[in-house]
């Protein structure tokens, strides 16, 4: 074994054992001060839970799971005109990641079918280990000082706590991605010396995290890019690095690929939908700053006619091809429309209609995170090979989900708000330490004028 991965010497016989126990005990306390938190603001709503088809569909998967049916989803669910989401006959089998039914089948296996409350607790403990997490990596990037800044602003975070609410994937994937940037700090703060057990669970966590929801998937360019610039230059050691995290992603995702390539005779990553939101996201004739909906105009009547007769997974290449045709033709407009979507989606505050209408608590509290998120972006340039992660993740999520799809709404912007307030944070750390500074250098003098 590498000498760079041999563990770390164990303390001297004389050193104290009260540093590993305080750290445990902070750790606890800040997990436990955070789930009340949680808590209360579950509490503050009215109902204990939001439903809705997507929601229903995990939840379907989950109970045909524990029935012994696998994890396949045997309705369709759509929300009438009433807001209350029904179901309906399926017209195709979604392929979904396993993790978040799985986790469904872990709450309804101790509680009941559709005990939807019992997830949204789930989703509090999850919300909480995430404020911890990124306290942990505040810890890294600010020190012990200033590490409460991070996790009080996640804890803050109103649009957090509201889609925990709902029986969705979104609490899930902001705590894979939480963790994702704690090991990516992580890895940065070790780079002259890293470790295995680090590069094997930063791997893990991508597989896991792919295996929520599989937009990380395109991300290994720009890791390994990443990991070569921070190990200075040394490819050799980079690609070794780089190497040991994409093998344990494969041995993560390679169990759910084997089923997937068993049931269905064909390699499918991680799901069997998304190529036709891909399709109507670069079809130069669909309207780019609404919610996504099937019967969007651009949706060709003819196309439509020809591809649904195809099979499903036929479907999917089908659109597929058309989106790639689509900015292959016109390379330009992808652009244009890319950058539009992305002001759309990921720079522009909640409004207080949309606020009002979904009933959220606290959303005008959005824009001030996020102008604190772009304050930290200029400042984070001051000290570029320390934030690049949280940079380079900001804009490559970003860029992605807006090629890709047609929505707006602050709900697809939330995975990168995890990396949005740590780049606040750096906005916020800065701040007190200039206050801090100011009033070293001009301190109150006594009975002077």
């Amino acid at each position: 074994m590498d000498k760079q991965y041999k563990k770390t010497l164990e303390p001297e016989p004389s050193a104290s054992n009260s540093e590993p126990r305080k750290k445990l005990w902070l750790t606890g306390l800040l997990f436990f001060l955070a789930l009340g938190i949680e808590f209360l603001y579950i509490k503050s709503y009215n109902v204990s839970y939001f439903i809705s088809p997507d929601g229903l569909n995990y939840s379907n998967i989950a109970e045909n799971f524990l029935k012994g049916n696998g994890l396949v989803n045997t309705s369709g669910f759509v929300q009438g005109d009433d807001g209350v989401a029904r179901a309906v006959a399926q017209t195709r089998e979604y392929v979904v990641g396993p993790i978040y039914p799985l986790l469904l089948a872990l709450v309804y296996g101790i509680f009941g079918f559709k005990s939807y409350g019992m997830v949204v607790g789930l989703h509090a403990v999850l919300g909480a280990v995430s404020a911890v997490l990124a306290y942990k990596t505040g810890e890294l990037l600010f020190g012990k000082r200033y590490a409460w800044i991070p996790y009080g602003l996640t804890l803050g975070y109103p649009l957090f706590a509201f889609w925990g609410m709902y029986v969705l994937t979104e609490t899930t994937y902001v705590f894979t991605i939480t963790l994702f940037l704690y090991l990516l700090a992580l890895y940065a703060k070790q780079a002259k010396q890293p470790k295995l057990r680090t590069l094997l669970i930063l791997g893990a966590a991508i597989g896991i995290s792919n295996l929520v929801r599989p937009l990380l998937l395109l991300y290994f360019p720009v890791l390994g890019l990443w990991i070569w610039w921070m190990q200075r230059g040394q490819l050799k050691t980079a690609l070794r690095d780089f190497t040991i995290i994409v093998i344990m992603t494969i041995l993560v995702m390679s169990p759910w690929w084997i089923r997937n390539g068993i049931k269905y005779h064909q390699f499918i990553a991680v799901s069997n939908y998304g190529s036709y939101e891909f399709y109507l996201g670069n079809n130069p004739l669909t309207i780019t700053d609404s919610y996504f909906y099937f019967a969007q105009p651009s949706y060709d009547p003819d196309v439509k006619a020809r591809i649904e007769k195809l099979p499903v997974l036929e479907q999917e290449k089908e659109y597929k091809r058309l989106g790639m045709s689509y900015i292959l033709s016109h390379p330009v407009q992808f652009l244009q429309r890319t950058l539009a979507k992305e002001k759309n989606l990921f720079w522009k505050p909640v409004a207080p209609a949309s606020g009002e209408l979904y009933k959220m608590q606290g959303h005008s509290l959005d824009k001030w995170y996020l102008l604190l998120g772009l304050i930290g972006i200029v400042l984070s340039f001051f000290n570029l090979r320390k934030y690049s992660f949280l940079l380079l993740f900001t804009v490559y999520y970003s860029f992605i989900v807006s090629m890709i799809t047609v929505v707006s709404g602050a709900r697809y912007r939330l995975p990168v708000m995890p990396a949005m307030i740590l780049l606040a944070s750096v906005a916020v750390v800065m701040a007190l330490k200039g206050i801090g500074k100011l009033a070293r250098v001009n301190p109150h003098s006594s009975g002077r004028n």
